[in-house]
């Protein structure tokens, strides 16, 4: 189970930065940032946290991890896209 919820992770940022990658305006490619940060972190750190060779403390630090990817990805995002739309929009 671990190791298909860390595939699925690889997919969805795999997938992203593909997509990322073909994509030419500055606010799609944004876009395509936000699933990185909202679905590849609680799956790649769901699948780490239930391997085997995880204990308490592992499992601690992933969630610590997870939590701060999860609730600094979407601020960063409009962050930036708010600073290069600039004052003036």
């Amino acid at each position: 189970m671990s190791t298909v919820l860390i595939w699925a992770g690889v997919a969805v940022a795999a997938l992203s930065a593909i997509r990322l990658v073909l994509t030419r305006d500055l606010f799609a490619r944004l876009h395509f940032i936000g699933p990185v940060t909202v679905l590849t972190a609680p799956l790649v750190v769901a699948g780490l946290a239930l391997r085997t060779w995880s204990s308490w403390h592992d499992v601690f630090k992933l969630v610590l991890i997870g939590l701060l990817l999860i609730g600094t990805g979407p601020a960063t995002v409009v962050a930036t896209a708010r600073a290069r739309r600039g004052p003036d929009d």
